[in-house]
């Protein structure tokens, strides 16, 4: 009896949400699937998004401040003329019928003076 092995499915970003972190004032992508196309014009977002998991995977192999520090901080990430954190919040299953995992990142500007 030969059993092909059946191949194993990485885990899968299902929603992300992103709030005022450069062109994404509030933009939630929801229902995402293996093959997501991104439409828009010049300067709508399509390359922050990609920027957005680039961020994320710099945090976790390289920490936060150093992400944090080589993106020029708030005053390179925020959103022009916005107030209040910036926040990235994604929503992603390790395989298919897990349960969904919610990872949530909140960053705000602390005055000191």
């Amino acid at each position: 009896m030969n059993h092909a092995a059946q191949p194993v499915e990485p885990p899968r970003v299902e929603t992300l949400h992103v709030r005022n972190y450069r062109a994404l004032r509030d933009v939630r992508l929801k229902k995402l699937t293996p093959l997501t196309v991104l439409l828009g014009p010049n300067g709508g977002g399509k390359s922050t998004v990609f920027d957005v998991f680039a961020f994320l995977s710099e945090c976790f192999t390289e920490g936060l401040k150093r992400a944090w520090d080589k993106r020029g901080r708030f005053r390179e990430l925020r959103s022009r003329d916005s107030e209040g954190a910036i926040v990235i919040e994604l929503q992603y299953r390790e395989r298919p019928g897990t349960p969904l995992i919610t990872y949530h990142l909140e960053i705000d500007e602390i005055s000191r003076g």
